[in-house]
């Protein structure tokens, strides 16, 4: 592996970086890794000359170019649509070069679990750009529940809406839910056992823009999804209840975490409520994305697994296809068997459409945050 500093730009040492999309969210991993590694060590990879012309004329120094070059870099960043995620991370691997690729990291757990193969077989970082777990709000609520300051946890609820972008290539669960699914597999530590889900097209056949997700788990715990692109206000908000206290992390708002000190207590044969003071947590101002890309610098360097890393997006995958296979049956429970592989249909109207829209010439630079 070369060796890389992280927080200097000017180190000869320096990786070489490519990112594969320079759109919506490929201009933001643009801007964060030539700030890590100087200009002069990034090439962006996008087949549209207004995207290229528009990061050379922003970044001066770097490369661009319409098609990668793998011999040319130590790393890629996969920036581009999800239906080709697997099909560049595993071209990327297959060349001995690391990979951060955004959420998901793949459409299928097949596909996932052949990529964390690949990478282990070529001793190459894989990571998934699981950006919320990189949030120094979350970041500080895990090690709340890690200390036991909220006690047992119930349930959590998490909520990701917006009148946003209408993706024509994937749905909101396959767009949206997945940050929010790896922040509660994070903080309760395991796998859900069972999975629902219902969600609407009420826009475009076959592209549901709501969808509903239930996981129950093993020790009682319950979490809810509710994620859509047609809704009038924008929500970013995870409530986590547990036996001894509440937590609510609300990105829009200015204290991101609160620790709440309710719970219920028995009294007399019946439980009530117990209010204590709200406390808004102090929490660091890194930016998500930086903490983030640092972290795979770091790992190319070390050697050590990120923690969002290629099993951390085979976890999600597996949810996502179980929630999936619910929605397309009307939200019967999906039953998780521990340690494999979910499968869906080839024929579901994510994967069928969203592959079907996607031809050669758009495989860069359309993926949403």
């Amino acid at each position: 592996m070369n060796p890389t500093n992280p927080t200097s730009s000017k180190n000869s040492t320096n990786p070489k970086v490519a990112i594969l999309g320079a759109g919506g969210w490929g201009k933001n991993l643009v801007r964060v890794f030539c700030a890590l590694l100087g200009n002069e060590n990034l090439t962006v990879v996008d087949p549209d000359p207004v995207r290229r012309d528009a990061a050379a004329s922003q970044h001066s120094g770097i490369q661009t170019t319409t098609e990668p070059r793998w011999p040319s870099y130590d790393a890629v960043i996969i920036a581009a649509p999800a239906a080709l995620h697997y099909e560049l991370a595993a071209e990327a691997l297959g060349n001995g070069v690391h990979v951060l690729v955004e959420k998901p990291i793949a459409l299928s757990s097949e596909h996932a679990r052949k990529l964390i193969d690949l990478a282990e077989h070529r001793d190459r970082v894989l990571m998934v750009d699981h950006l919320l777990e990189y949030h120094p709000a979350i970041v500080r609520l895990k090690e709340l529940v890690d200390r036991g300051r909220l006690g047992r946890l119930m349930h959590l609820t998490s909520r990701r809406l917006n009148l946003g972008v209408i993706r024509t290539e994937e749905n909101a669960l396959w767009s949206l839910a997945p940050h929010d699914i790896s922040v509660i597999l994070t903080l309760l530590d395991q796998d859900p056992v069972s999975i629902s889900a219902r969600g609407a097209a009420h826009l475009q056949p076959g592209i549901p823009g709501v969808a509903h997700v239930t996981m129950t788990f093993d020790d009682g715990a319950i979490a809810f999804v509710h994620a859509s692109w047609l809704d009038p206000v924008k929500t970013r908000c995870l409530t986590v209840a547990g036996d001894q206290a509440m937590a609510v992390y609300d990105d829009m708002a200015e204290a991101k975490l609160v620790l709440h000190h309710k719970r219920a207590v028995p009294e007399d044969g019946r439980f009530v409520p117990e209010r204590g003071e709200d406390e808004a947590v102090e929490i660091d101002t890194s930016e998500p994305l930086r903490s983030m890309a640092e972290v795979f610098l770091a790992s190319i360097e070390t050697g050590k697994p990120p923690r969002s890393d290629g099993w951390d997006g085979w976890r999600v995958v597996r949810v996502l296809e179980a929630a999936q296979a619910s929605m397309d049956q009307d939200g019967i429970p999906i039953r998780m068997e521990p340690e494999k592989l979910a499968t869906t249909t080839s024929t579901s109207p994510r994967t069928s459409t969203m592959t079907s829209r996607l031809a050669k010439g758009q495989r860069y630079g359309t993926s949403p945050m």
